[in-house]
């Protein structure tokens, strides 16, 4: 009876370690199988974001190469049959406002010095409105008017400091690469040691605020790069703004 109870354990012993064995092996042949379905996502995954790079670095070299009036141009661009990125970007990050030149003239009545450009050549960019508001000085102090590249397009006068002014006509800066110029804010007395900050409200409903006096490195654009393969739903997106100022990548992320 003993004999048969020690070939009992053995036999259950046996049959354990089979169960465990399989469970085991079951288990190192799913975890194989996974990994070895995931790979070719991954190797995707890794590919799109070297390729959301690509189009980053893309856009800050060809507004760079293209000089002065620098520009890059939105949308696809191939870098292979099977790889690419899309830039994309709204008005507000498209628009540079330049302020390393911001000055006060006429008596510090007016606030000049500041350029404006488009980033891009393949859509135009549309100033609605501007938000306007300053410190610093007298609280009787008001806007009196609104010049972009020399033109009056807001002059009612009297104007409160954060009050939103509308363009009329609304201002356009079009594909032909340009910098537009003598852009003033006027005001009813002097801002000498004031702060003048302004949002621009674009069309398409997005904005950008910036100080405009006094000077500062501002003079930026934004994009987003999306990096694809052919045949594959799988991207990755990064965001860089880079300072025509400094020429330098001054934010970057994944989005």
């Amino acid at each position: 009876m003993r004999f048969l109870r020690r070939q009992g354990i053995a036999l259950v012993s046996v049959v354990m370690l089979m169960v465990f064995a399989t469970i085991a092996v079951v288990g190192v042949v799913a975890f194989i199988a996974q990994r070895l379905r995931e790979q070719p996502a991954e190797a995707v995954y890794i590919q799109t974001n070297y390729l959301a790079q690509a189009g980053v670095h893309n856009a800050a070299y060809f507004f760079r190469f293209h000089g002065a009036n620098g520009y890059f141009t939105l949308g696809q661009t191939n870098i292979d049959a099977s790889n690419f990125f899309v830039l994309s970007a709204t008005a507000a990050n498209l628009l540079m406002v330049n302020t390393s030149a911001s000055v006060l003239t006429n008596a510090n009545v007016r606030v000049g010095g500041w350029t404006m450009q488009n980033a891009t050549n393949s859509n135009t960019i549309t100033i609605a409105s501007m938000t306007v508001s300053w410190s610093g000085v007298a609280a009787a102090r008001r806007l009196s008017s609104i010049f972009l590249n020399n033109t009056s397009l807001w002059s009612t006068g009297g104007g409160t400091s954060g009050s939103t002014f509308p363009l009329t006509p609304n201002f356009t800066l079009n594909t032909t690469p340009t910098i537009y110029i003598n852009n003033t804010l006027r005001f009813n007395g002097s801002m000498a040691g004031g702060t003048v900050n302004v949002t621009f409200n674009m069309t398409d409903g997005s904005n950008q605020a910036l100080t405009i006096f006094p000077a500062s490195n501002n003079n930026n654009f934004t994009v987003t790069s999306k990096g694809q393969t052919t045949g594959s739903t799988l991207f990755r997106s990064i965001q860089a703004t880079y300072n025509a100022v400094n020429a330098t990548i001054t934010a970057y992320q994944e989005i």
